[in-house]
């Protein structure tokens, strides 16, 4: 669980300096933000009890970094996972990725909820915005908050 912290404190720390550079140069600065939302917050309590759904939230951050380039970072905020994903044009198939690392057997356990993806393409979204959130968990309380008209791209893969 301590390099969970670790790799949330370095997400956040990441994020929180890419804020700042979207905010002046959000034209020259390709990075996509996903947002891997494993259920609510009691759906995995309930099915494996506290401590065992913790153990696994935290294991699957540190395998998601594993699986991921070294450039990506994975942070996690309860059962929502975000992965930075920096890439050099839009084509850059990003859902084939996480299609791979997300269906992968270690954690296949995890899949008896139903997982909500979004991908938000954060140049877009600094272009467009008036007011330009200028920390980490501003970014991502306003992409939670406004997720259907921000995603580029959002889908779901149902429980088993």
């Amino acid at each position: 669980m301590i390099s969970d912290i670790q790799l949330c404190s370095r997400f956040i720390d990441t994020l929180d300096w890419i804020c700042q550079v979207l905010i002046r140069h959000s034209d020259d600065f390709n990075v996509a933000l996903v947002k891997i939302a494993y259920g609510d917050d009691n759906s995995l309590g309930e099915a494996y009890g506290a401590p065992e759904a913790l153990r696994q939230l935290s294991s699957l951050t540190h395998d998601l970094q594993q699986s991921f380039r070294r450039s990506d970072l994975v942070g996690r905020e309860g059962t929502d996972f975000w992965i930075l994903f920096p890439y050099t044009r839009v084509t850059d198939n990003v859902y084939d990725k996480l299609m791979d690392v997300i269906q992968g057997a270690e954690h296949v356990s995890l899949n008896i909820v139903e997982r909500e993806i979004a991908i938000f393409e954060l140049p877009v979204i600094y272009t467009k915005a008036m007011v330009k959130p200028d920390r980490a968990h501003s970014l991502l309380k306003h992409l939670k908050s406004n997720q259907s008209s921000l995603a580029s791209h959002v889908f779901k893969l149902a429980h088993l």
